[in-house]
């Protein structure tokens, strides 16, 4: 191959407890066409003298390395994508991995599709319950991913190149955490096209970590909710339905781990006509953390 098909994107902040597996992940690709670009977003930890020995011990991988003060997870993508040579960018988070023959199984697919946008597949989610596999599914327009929820995870997702540098991760604060699903509406909004390939080919660190910030992301989510709704990309119901959706579970996150002041709130915003979320309610009110 004469030209370099994948730019992976990696951005890092305070990684340097994953970043090792991450790196050595695409190490054993059964591929050889690719370089990488790994964004240190102002991390505090040893991130970078991590990333300098692993480029001096592998001389032969072609990796760029990229210092800035902590930007945020959509500005450090967009830093990387800037500089991406390959044909398609594919999104690798810090703290994931993916299955050795990742970039071998989605180029056999890529190359006979040159009209996809934005190839997602199947993973697992690893961590807080052992290994199990993510309920991820087609989609067919924007109005899937709120009525079902979000199916692509970034280090599932891969971006045709101009795609991915012509639209980018949105840097606003008010959607700061919610760039991802941000830029899957707005590629949808553009009538960019979606494939999935059902091989589960990449491993999601699930952390817990949002459990302190909840309200905060479900703020960030609901205002990207409302953006699109707002230019017209979906009805009202739909609209309507992912707040719903997003409410109760938040509420069930809540309640599984005995917070229930904190799920009767989330609850009470649910829709309070499901026989399902009414009897939740109930055992929440008794104490109950089923």
């Amino acid at each position: 191959m004469s030209h370099l098909f994948y730019s992976i994107i990696i951005p890092a902040y305070n990684a340097a407890k994953t970043l090792e597996k991450c790196l050595n992940s695409v190490l054993t690709q059964d591929f050889p066409s690719y370089e990488i670009i790994v964004v240190n977003d102002g991390s505090e930890d040893h991130t970078l003298s991590l990333l300098q020995s692993w480029q001096e011990n592998h001389e032969d991988i072609r990796l760029q390395i990229i210092n800035q003060e902590n930007s945020g997870l959509g500005a450090a993508r967009n830093a990387a994508l800037q500089l991406a040579k390959g044909e398609y960018c594919a999104l690798l988070d810090a703290d994931d991995y993916w299955h050795p023959e990742k970039l071998k199984s989605c180029h056999s697919f890529l190359k006979h599709s040159p009209e996809c946008d934005v190839l997602y597949h199947n993973v697992f989610n690893i961590g807080l319950n052992g290994e199990k596999k993510r309920r991820v599914f087609a989609l067919s327009a924007a109005s899937d991913i709120l009525e079902k929820g979000c199916p692509i995870v970034p280090s599932a997702a891969i971006l045709k190149t101009t795609t991915a540098q012509e639209f980018g991760f949105s840097t606003q604060s008010k959607f700061h955490g919610a760039e991802d699903l941000y830029l899957w509406l707005e590629l949808f909004a553009a009538k960019k096209c979606f494939y999935y390939w059902p091989e589960a080919i990449a491993y999601y660190r699930e952390t817990g970590g949002m459990s302190s910030r909840i309200d905060e992301h479900l703020k960030k989510v609901e205002n990207v909710y409302e953006h699109f709704y707002q230019l017209d990309l979906y009805k009202r119901l739909a609209f309507e339905q992912a707040l719903q959706r997003k409410w109760y579970e938040a509420a069930r996150f809540y309640q599984k781990r005995g917070q229930h002041h904190a799920a009767e709130r989330y609850y009470s915003m649910a829709d309070g006509k499901s026989l399902k979320i009414f009897t939740l309610k109930i055992m929440n009110r008794l104490g109950l953390s089923y």
